[in-house]
């Protein structure tokens, strides 16, 4: 049979895509060159440093980044760099809280200098979700950057521990299916969010933001960054449960059952990262679980009418 409504929702995702292109031309060109530059960094690492270069001349020619933003940044990757080659442990601890605070201040939208691109305007997922707005951030994905000259081995995989080496692609995938169950249920009870099946037309702009500007980041940050230093000074289990625990925190804005249910899905993204050993099957992780959450439940939140 001919799905008509397939046909229209397709037709009508085209046509968003189509105005995109129009509204936001050519102020979107930064941000296409850093999804290219994000890529390109679990790809060819050396293009990624040339990409993300003419990512902000272009930023700063369409005044997407002022010249205070070029100063923060370049304060930034000078204190992540000098940290990485500082061999002084009390001089290197210094430096590195500073690169860290940077970094929140950048996630958190807190700095200077940054003209993040309006998307999405209180937009409607379904009847009953609250209202959306999206921003394309030019400042939180640069945290990456700080990371990589932090320290260079922050996406290399780790070697697995042994007993991690019994479980196999079916079970960890087993494992993972229960945890979003856990989560979604739970998020429902509260109740967060309401099962209401709908994909909304905007869905490609939310899946390349989401999976390239957010779970790239959050991920490389909590478990490529956190969770992995963390597991050294104390051990991999507490690495794991303290660095799920900060990234519920930073979830703060959406409440305290916010903060628990996004605890929660830290536990299991560095589950993944824990028994892996690689930070692309978390970032992967998260990207499913927030997508099929914008996909069959009210996005981002119930609205308690």
């Amino acid at each position: 049979m001919f799905n008509t409504d397939l046909l229209h929702a397709e037709l009508l995702s085209s046509e968003v895509s189509s105005q995109f292109s129009t509204l936001f031309f050519p102020q979107v060109i930064p941000w296409a060159l850093l999804f290219i530059s994000i890529v390109s960094v679990f790809i060819k690492p050396k293009v990624a440093w040339f990409s993300i270069a003419i990512t902000l001349i272009s930023a700063f020619i369409l005044d997407s980044i002022s010249l205070v933003g070029i100063g923060v940044l370049a304060v930034l990757f000078s204190l992540a760099f000098i940290a990485n080659k500082n061999s002084h442990r009390w001089v290197k601890a210094i430096l590195t809280s500073l690169v860290i605070l940077l970094c929140i201040g950048l996630a958190a939208h807190l700095l200077p200098g940054f003209n993040n691109l309006l998307v999405l305007d209180k937009v409607n997922k379904s009847i009953n979700s609250s209202d959306f707005t999206l921003y394309l951030n030019l400042d939180k994905p640069l945290i990456l950057f700080a990371l990589l000259l932090m320290m260079p081995t922050v996406l290399l995989s780790n070697d697995k521990p042994r007993y991690c080496e019994r479980i196999g692609s079916l079970q960890l995938f087993l494992l993972v299916t229960v945890g979003f169950i856990v989560i979604f249920t739970l998020a429902s009870i509260i109740p967060l969010i309401q099962f209401e099946p709908n994909i909304p037309n905007w869905w490609w702009l939310f899946a390349l933001n989401n999976l390239l500007l957010t779970c790239v980041i959050e991920e490389v940050f909590f478990r490529g960054y956190i969770q992995q230093k963390l597991a050294i000074f104390f051990n991999p289990i507490a690495g794991l449960f303290i660095a799920s625990l900060l990234f519920g925190v930073a979830h703060f804005a959406g409440g305290l059952a916010y903060v628990l249910i996004a605890t929660l899905a830290g536990v299991l993204y560095g589950f993944i990262y824990h028994v892996t050993g690689k930070i692309t099957y978390a970032i992967l992780g998260h990207f499913i679980l927030n997508f099929i959450h914008l996909s069959l439940f009210t996005y981002p939140l119930l609205v308690k009418h």
